[in-house]
């Protein structure tokens, strides 16, 4: 019984490292994908539009969210948005944000003393419902390290507005306020979004692709933030 007690313990052990060695490789290319992906871009052929309208993407870090003026386009987005939803505006907002996510992760996380080994885990490897994060913004962001901007015309902006539309989960032809949870020093509030969040679709691919159907130029695919904001530091 000794000898078959340390038998398997041995294959335990092996089984274990066989599947610390396969998640390390598949880490591995994961991070090279996102790296190589991150220095492909799409749209090469765009061009800043004269008179365009400017569009920022706002990161905190880790995510990036996109950023549109309101201007002309109040009485479009209070359709979906009330601002009166929004209880902690003090002025008129200029501008609008949008971030997409895993739902789950987005109110089990307002900040980020808040993150899990379980709520990153089940984020990443677990197909799951989404939610949008939106924000009213009282004045234009300032453009900084975290915060980039680039330019449309009128007709990639109607292409952005169709795109973050369509992943707004309506009923009875309303958005659905999910007023459970908040994030510190935003005017935000969650929705519930169409699609499922996983690694290989995150946040941050989502933002990529508004940029995409908008025509400008960005990164084919990626994971993470720094994919976006570097396309526009070589600018």
């Amino acid at each position: 019984d000794l000898v078959r007690s340390r038998g398997l313990g041995d294959v335990y052990k092996r089984q274990v490292l066989k599947f610390l060695l396969g998640f390390a490789v598949f880490v591995g290319f994961y991070l090279f994908a996102s790296f190589l992906c991150k220095h492909i871009s799409t749209n090469d052929d765009y061009v800043t539009p004269e008179n365009g309208i400017e569009i920022f993407v706002v990161s905190n870090g880790v995510h990036a969210d996109i950023c549109l003026p309101l201007e002309g386009d109040k009485e479009f987005w209070s359709k979906y948005f009330k601002v009166e939803d929004f209880k902690t505006l003090t002025k008129i907002p200029t501008h609008i944000s949008f971030g997409w996510g895993d739902k789950g992760f987005f109110l089990d996380t307002p900040e980020w003393s808040d993150l899990t080994f379980w709520n990153a885990f089940k984020a990443l490897f677990i197909p799951s419902n989404t939610a949008l994060h939106v924000s009213y913004v009282e004045s234009e962001p300032q453009l900084s390290e975290t915060t980039k901007s680039f330019f449309v015309d009128d007709k990639g902006l109607e292409r952005i507005k169709k795109y973050i539309t369509s992943y707004i989960q309506l009923k009875d032809g309303k958005s659905n306020l999910i007023d459970c949870c908040r994030y510190p020093d935003m005017h935000d509030n969650f929705y519930d979004g169409k699609g499922s969040y996983h690694m290989f679709r995150t946040c941050n691919v989502w933002t990529n692709e508004v940029i995409q159907e908008a025509g400008v130029k960005t990164s084919v695919w990626t994971p993470f933030d720094t994919g976006i904001l570097e396309q526009f530091e070589k600018e």
